[in-house]
């Protein structure tokens, strides 16, 4: 083979190697809003900095196996589907979490309707990250999947921005306010694959107090946490990163 051809044929595998690898990224889709509901919804998301700062982590934290699509708009989600490797966030969802927070005049705690808002889209798109990693890396989990991805999206939270813990208290008092809608707790809500929404607000407030015992004291007392289970919480959150930094270490760059 000539020299020139060589060549060639050295350019053409670098080509699709790299392109190979372009596409194992996380990318955001939106599609056409159905109303002006909507496209105030999309152009909200698209200058806030919510969705650009998931999708960064992602890109430069892990090795994605192929293209993750955060697809907003449509009518089915939150949710991951594993059939076309895409996360799914209906515009309507955005909606919903703002009129919870209106309703109870979230602000007068000192965090905005749309930070807030915002807080508990981050943690949705974590928490279906988490989804993501463990199709894709066929990752052995252990118990409900739905508690795994609650812990990861925690998790990434609280190690990975300054303000984590607070977006997961904002995440945590959403699953208060949704607890609110059931005053009867029905059979199906017992075998429904994700926990109660009055447990994943214990759940996460306990991590959140458990990855900073100092910084966030005062939430033992205010779930009315005895000493014992306030230490279980710190407990439980040091396994909780160990356990998931020994599953994503062979996937996590750097």
């Amino acid at each position: 083979m000539s020299r020139i051809k060589l060549v060639i044929t050295f350019l053409c595998c670098v080509f699709l190697i790299t392109t190979a690898y372009a596409k194992q990224t996380a990318v955001v889709v939106y599609t056409d809003p159905v109303n002006a509901l909507e496209k105030s919804i999309q152009k909200q998301l698209q200058v806030s900095d919510t969705v650009e700062s998931m999708v960064t982590l992602s890109n430069d934290t892990f090795k994605l196996n192929k293209q993750l699509s955060i697809v907003f708009g449509g009518e089915e989600g939150p949710l991951f589907d594993p059939e076309t490797n895409e996360i799914l966030i209906p515009y309507t969802f955005i909606d919903e979490i703002n009129r919870r927070f209106k309703a109870v005049k979230y602000a007068e705690t000192g965090v905005s309707i749309e930070d807030a808002s915002s807080d508990v889209l981050m943690h949705t798109l974590f928490h279906e990250l988490a989804h993501a990693l463990i199709s894709m890396y066929e990752l052995p989990i252990v118990g409900k999947e739905e508690d795994a991805a609650d812990s990861l999206a925690v998790l990434l939270l609280v190690e990975y921005f300054e303000d984590g813990a607070e977006i997961a208290i904002s995440a945590a008092d959403l699953f208060d306010l949704e607890s609110m809608d059931n005053e009867i707790i029905e059979e199906q809500d017992l075998w429904d694959e994700h926990s109660l929404d009055a447990q994943r607000f214990y759940t996460t407030l306990c991590h959140v107090y458990g990855s900073s015992p100092e910084s966030y004291s005062d939430i033992p007392k205010q779930l009315g946490f005895s000493q014992e289970r306030a230490e279980f919480c710190v407990d439980d959150y040091a396994n909780m990163l160990n356990s998931w930094l020994t599953l994503l270490k062979p996937y996590i760059k750097n």
